[in-house]
């Protein structure tokens, strides 16, 4: 008797490993299915071109000011204006003429106009979100961005 329990058993396991092995039958689907299973598997439309120039995110780009409450206040002295290579203080305007990365920072030599007076500078730039630190002659600045500034 246990012979046969032991058979029984053992055909059992042989019957359900060959039925693992076969083939799984699948069900047709219709047009619009593989339609539609094709649509959700195509990758997006490419995205829109800007309708503008677009500045990194990391970019210097903007105006900024030494109190942020000032912001937006064109007789501030705090008022810094940042465009390109052009940087207009409150009674001076200066353009980058050289930089050189340090660490996480930026070496900006300033070519500089303002009353009536012509001369140089040398800055070190970090920018983090929101605000644009400036080191010259060991005297360190915050510059706040400006909201809605770019």
């Amino acid at each position: 008797m246990k012979r046969f329990v032991i058979l029984g058993a053992a055909s059992a396991i042989a019957t359900l490993s060959i039925a693992a092995c076969m083939p799984i039958e699948e069900e047709p689907i219709s047009r619009a299915e593989a339609d539609l299973m094709v649509e959700e598997t195509i990758a997006p439309a490419a995205p829109e071109e800007a309708s503008g120039v677009v500045d990194p995110a990391n970019t210097l780009n903007g105006s900024y000011n030494l109190r942020s409450t000032e912001c937006g206040q064109s007789a501030s002295e705090g008022a810094l204006s940042i465009q390109g290579s052009r940087f207009q203080f409150y009674e001076s305007q200066c353009t980058a003429v050289d930089s050189t990365t340090k660490g996480d920072a930026a070496e900006v030599r300033l070519s500089c106009g303002g009353e009536g007076q012509a001369f140089e500078r040398l800055v070190l730039l970090r920018l983090s979100p929101g605000i644009l630190q400036m080191e010259e002659d060991g005297v360190g600045l915050r510059y706040y961005r400006c909201p809605g500034a770019s």
